[in-house]
């Protein structure tokens, strides 16, 4: 006679969001590598550097606990409050950054909370070009972001 087997099993719980964010800030950042091999300006780099941070960051306060749904209702796409959040929940202890990066996050995020980056207005192009980040830095910034967070989203289900 065949004996059933029965295995109980306690319910999981996964932290699926962090990985989604973080694996599309990585998608983002490569699609920006690829296009800054162009050497005219585009907002388009700009725009995927930025995303990148933005997903980076979001990623980092989905792993450290905060809700998704408050994530999208209060920080919008908003940089500076991204960051800033994050710092209040120990983002240093995770990611070097320099004044100089949180200065170029500023100067990026006039651009970028309002759409500067994804919407062609004359004006940004005929005035503001001399008044963008230091792309360099963005991207600089971008990268330490998923390098130093990949350690926290790699351990939030081990």
């Amino acid at each position: 006679m065949t004996e059933n087997i029965v295995i109980k099993t306690e319910p999981a719980i996964l932290k699926i969001s962090p990985f989604g964010f973080n694996k599309y800030a990585q998608d983002y950042f490569i699609a920006a590598e690829k296009w800054t091999k162009n050497k005219e300006y585009s907002p388009v780099p700009y725009f995927l550097y930025c995303r990148t941070i933005e997903l980076g960051l979001k990623a980092f306060l989905l792993a450290k606990g905060e809700k998704i749904n408050w994530i999208k209702i209060r920080l919008g796409h908003d940089l500076t409050k991204t960051l800033k959040r994050a710092k209040n929940n120990s983002l240093y202890d995770w990611v070097e950054t320099t004044e100089e990066d949180e200065n170029q996050i500023r100067i990026a995020n006039k651009y970028y909370k309002t759409k500067g980056f994804e919407y062609f207005f004359i004006l940004n192009h005929v005035t503001g070009l001399k008044n963008l980040p230091k792309l360099e830095i963005i991207k600089s910034y971008a990268e330490k972001l998923l390098t130093g967070i990949k350690e926290l989203i790699n351990s939030i289900n081990n």
